[in-house]
């Protein structure tokens, strides 16, 4: 089961971030395209099973927040993540978009860099 969850969690981390590039670019390329039926609704269902395959490897794993530094900075950059991904496709200025967008995509490396090393500073711990 474990193997399951953990293939179905890293396959919806690759599609969530394929999904958010792709419309980050037609964002600033092609607009209209960017508000194509796929990426209103496709995201929503991609990042649910992210999630929950997220919280059945947690619950399965014993893993809790409290106990994992790592695991709580990562929820907490998750959070982060996603109001910058809101914010990204809905603030009125276009620069302001793009600037949201490619902060976006550096808080989603650090998740990933976190993930990876199970150090709560990510790919800053380089720097310590």
């Amino acid at each position: 089961m474990y193997e399951i969850l953990k293939h179905t969690h890293l396959t919806a981390i690759l599609l969530s971030f394929i999904l958010f590039f792709v419309r980050g670019n037609l964002m600033m390329r092609s607009p209209s395209k960017a508000s194509h039926k796929i990426f209103l609704i496709a995201p929503h269902i991609v990042n649910l099973i992210l999630i929950v395959s997220g919280i059945s490897l947690a619950v399965t794993l014993h893993l809790n927040p409290a106990d994992q530094p790592w695991l709580a900075v990562k929820l907490v950059a998750l959070i982060v993540y996603i109001a910058l991904g809101v914010l990204t496709f809905k603030h009125p200025k276009l620069q302001v978009r793009k600037v949201l967008w490619v902060v976006s995509l550096l808080v989603f490396a650090f998740i990933a860099s976190i993930a990876e090393s199970k150090n709560p500073l990510g790919f800053f711990a380089a720097l310590f």
